[in-house]
């Protein structure tokens, strides 16, 4: 129990001990947007000492997931993540985004068109049948987490 409060280095990283907190979704968001009440979550997690937390469900696109999610799809979210990955370092915690696709487990009333996955295999989940993905819809995916991931790095991620 000692090393859980230790500093450990990963890779690049020297977190300040070795608790995380990993991702979840908590669909506080206004329409993807970062809110008082997603930052005041995470903030807590920092305040108490967590070394990396991550931040779940960043939708990458419009097939990703419900729109309370936390969205990572465009330029107009980065400053609203700016101000939670700031928060956070500010307690000096790391802070990193799941990049998030729910694929065939997303709800077409929630997205507004039929969900996408690799396979038209429905889910157990939502009981749909999501449309198998083109070469395309897989490179547009591809190039859409690419997007996210540069995006979360210049969110402070």
């Amino acid at each position: 129990m000692k090393k859980l409060f230790t500093p450990i280095e990963v890779g690049k990283l020297k977190l300040k001990n070795r608790v995380v907190m990993t991702a979840m979704d908590l669909s506080y968001t206004a329409e993807g947007h970062v809110t008082d009440r997603v930052t005041a979550f995470y903030e807590e997690r920092a305040r108490g000492g967590a070394g990396l937390i991550i931040v779940g469900g960043c939708k990458i696109d419009e097939y990703s997931g419900a729109q309370q999610m936390m969205d990572i799809s465009d330029d107009r979210f980065i400053p609203g993540l700016q101000r939670l990955t700031g928060g956070l370092h500010r307690y000096n915690s790391y802070v990193a985004a799941q990049l998030f696709h729910a694929g065939k487990y997303a709800h077409s009333s929630e997205i507004g068109r039929q969900p996408i996955a690799p396979s038209a295999i429905a889910s157990k989940f939502t009981r749909e049948e999501p449309r198998e993905m083109t070469k395309e819809d897989i490179k547009r995916t591809v190039e859409n987490f690419a997007r996210a991931a540069e995006r979360a790095k210049r969110a402070g991620f």
